[in-house]
């Protein structure tokens, strides 16, 4: 067989062409999670620094890649998660609750946390349902996970050039930000044809404020 051809199982190739339905239609399918789950959505531009807060809360947070991502989700959103630099130039309704964020973190770790504790307040709000510390720590070892895999993906990419065409790799990662990560994550070890597990946090990791592991990583992307 040529080394050009993608050796991939028949559950890595419906994983693949799953991913590409979601990317290609998200409306439909944060529609359907929204009549399965009776949840609420947050509309996010861009992706959340923190995304493991409104999940926490119930939410299913949905970033936003261009203005034509928000027309496909015209009332769909119950709420609005926003970069302050970009607030001005997307046309959301007026009438749905929002929250800004800035694009990055305040310099000191109190202040920073300061802010996160604010996001942390509103998405309770907007879910009206809050979030126990228990369920931020179960979040962040979703996101945790995903992050893993996607890892993971781009390693088997780097040792596997053949493994996934450029435009598949587009779309895994795009129907993941209108997936919870607990499905992307699915999603990902079916393709990659591995177990997701041993990428999650230790028992013994999950110490202190899970608020205050977000804050500092929130400033360590950023810094």
């Amino acid at each position: 067989m040529s080394g050009n051809v993608p050796v991939r199982g028949r559950v890595a190739q419906e994983g693949i062409r799953f991913a590409a339905g979601v990317a290609s239609g998200p409306s439909d399918v944060v529609a359907l999670w929204k009549a399965a789950t009776g949840g609420k959505t947050v509309g996010c531009v861009p992706f959340p620094p923190v995304p493991e807060l409104p999940h926490a809360a119930g939410l299913l947070p949905v970033a936003l890649e261009s203005r034509e991502d928000l027309d496909l989700f015209s009332g769909q959103m119950n709420a609005w998660l926003v970069e302050a630099d970009l607030a001005p130039s997307f046309p959301l309704p007026a009438s749905s609750p929002r929250f800004v964020f800035p694009r990055v973190p305040p310099p000191r770790l109190e202040e920073a946390l300061e802010r996160v504790e604010e996001l942390a307040e509103w998405v309770d709000a907007v879910s009206g349902s809050p979030a126990s510390e228990g369920g931020i720590w179960k979040s962040i070892r979703a996101y945790a996970i995903r992050r893993s895999l996607l890892h993971a993906l781009d390693g088997r990419i780097s040792r596997e050039p053949a493994f996934l065409a450029p435009e598949e790799r587009r779309v895994i990662v795009r129907a993941g930000i209108f997936l919870p990560p607990e499905a992307h994550s699915r999603l990902l070890s079916a393709i990659l044809g591995i177990d997701p597990e041993p990428a999650g946090i230790p028992p013994e990791g999950e110490k202190g404020d899970p608020l205050v592991v977000l804050t500092k990583r929130w400033m360590g992307f950023c810094g």
